[in-house]
């Protein structure tokens, strides 16, 4: 995904927003929350008013959720 994101960059026309829906996982019951690290490297490639909007909650373990990781381009 860091590669992604980064490739991004030179084609976005300022003020693009961007949603990718991602759901945390969990493995060996350790919590893996995939939209914060996206979070994250959107916020260190210049990404603005990066946020991690909740939607529902998964089928399978409770404490799994979608999350909309939204982000606009400078």
């Amino acid at each position: 995904m860091w590669v992604h994101f980064r490739c991004l960059t030179p084609v976005l026309a300022s003020g693009a927003e961007l949603h990718y829906i991602v759901g945390n996982s969990t493995f060996y019951g350790i919590l893996v929350s995939t939209e914060l690290l996206y979070a994250e490297m959107l916020t260190t490639l210049g990404f603005n008013e990066v946020k991690c909007r909740a939607m529902r909650k998964r089928n399978s373990k409770k404490e799994l959720v979608e999350f909309d990781v939204v982000a606009r381009w400078k």
